[in-house]
């Protein structure tokens, strides 16, 4: 499959979580898109990602990843690195639909991480 395939497949599956998470009522923002080989890289030092930019290119480079915040009813983020029910309900929906859930990955826990 080519990259603008991938990524188109990518982004309709990302609406499909869009509109599901808003007919429930979870309103979350996109915090994370497309990343350059610097910008990857950076994180990978800081220890926020397995994928070093250039050895090991992230979904997030391909732009078939997005990383998201929900919002609570006060407009603030919930940034709980536990299993907070609205990014555990997220993660199950967007794995239904056939995409990969940071919120799974055994060695590397990101509740935040969708891609495709």
């Amino acid at each position: 499959m080519s990259n603008t395939l991938a990524r188109v497949k990518f982004n309709q599956k990302f609406g499909l979580l869009s509109v599901w998470a808003s007919i429930q009522g979870i309103l979350f923002i996109c915090t994370s898109y497309s990343r350059t080989a610097a910008e990857q890289h950076k994180l990978f030092l800081e220890g926020k990602s397995r994928c070093d930019g250039y050895e090991k290119i992230s979904m997030h480079q391909l732009d078939r990843a997005r990383d998201i915040a929900v919002v609570n009813g006060a407009g603030g983020i919930v940034n709980d690195y536990g299993d907070h029910p609205d990014y555990m309900r997220l993660g199950e929906v967007w794995e239904a639909l056939g995409g990969r859930w940071g919120g799974s990955w055994e060695n590397f826990r990101d509740i935040f991480h969708f891609e495709l």
